[in-house]
């Protein structure tokens, strides 16, 4: 039984990019004190005393850096701004402009790229329908350029019909993509929509975490992002329910 679980809007999500362009570098989500002290801005306590020394904090204030600049005031124009310049884009967009592009969902797509960047798994969990599938094809959007003729997400609709030669199948033809995607330099994204809902859930562990399918390296210009559902307990109620279904 799992009695505290960590949930992302009780947490501070503070997070310090080296640009792709390797001269600049993009603060989001804290602000640091004349004490070189990090702090939330959302809730104003102290995260981390003496995280800058006090010679550092002179050198990056003297490059101009903005610790006091409060995210949670910029405006749509701002945050696609700063998410561009997190990927390296040449060239910087809304490519949905029906978007709400909220602070949260910017934090989030930060988030996604720093584990793309790490090499560690992305799984996104949350409602149907609370806009899991949307925010990670306005990244994709982004990534793209202007360019909309280039398919750089590539979604399985995960249920239990799903077996694992279909995922086999699907990651061949994705690595295919790649191939054609790499030529100018744009990571294809496979995002495993309703992961926990299929007997081939291993197999899909196998390729995210372990980066193999089947024994062989998965293709390094695959990033893979997997979105399940909340974790629910059923009442005893419930779970007597669900078994009479099955009893004839």
């Amino acid at each position: 039984k799992i009695v505290t679980r960590r949930q992302w809007e009780q947490s501070s999500h503070p997070y310090i990019f080296f640009n792709r362009d390797q001269a600049s570098i993009t603060f989001v989500g804290f602000m640091v004190t004349q004490n070189g002290d990090l702090i939330d801005p959302a809730k104003g306590g102290i995260l981390e005393r003496a995280i800058v020394s006090q010679q550092l904090y002179a050198g990056l204030k003297l490059n101009r850096v903005n610790f006091a600049d409060d995210y949670r005031v910029w405006q749509k124009d701002a945050m696609i701004v700063k998410v561009g310049t997190v990927m390296g884009l040449d060239f910087i967009y809304d490519p949905d402009p029906s978007y709400v592009l909220t602070v949260d969902n910017l934090i989030k797509i930060l988030a996604i790229q720093m584990r793309f960047r790490c090499g560690i798994p992305v799984v996104i969990m949350g409602e149907t329908g609370c806009g899991k599938t949307r925010l990670i094809r306005y990244m994709c959007d982004l990534a793209k350029q202007g360019i909309q003729d280039r398919k750089n997400m590539l979604i399985i609709k995960i249920h239990g019909g799903i077996m694992e030669d279909d995922v086999i199948k699907f990651i061949e033809q994705a690595e295919q993509q790649a191939v054609e995607n790499r030529k100018h330099k744009l990571d294809t994204v496979v995002f495993f929509d309703e992961a926990n809902t299929t007997e081939a859930i291993g197999l899909i562990k196998e390729v995210m975490c372990d980066r193999r399918i089947n024994g062989r390296p998965v293709s390094p210009d695959l990033k893979f992002i997997a979105a399940c559902n909340p974790y629910r307990k059923h009442t005893e109620d419930m779970i007597k329910k669900l078994e009479s279904v099955f009893y004839v």
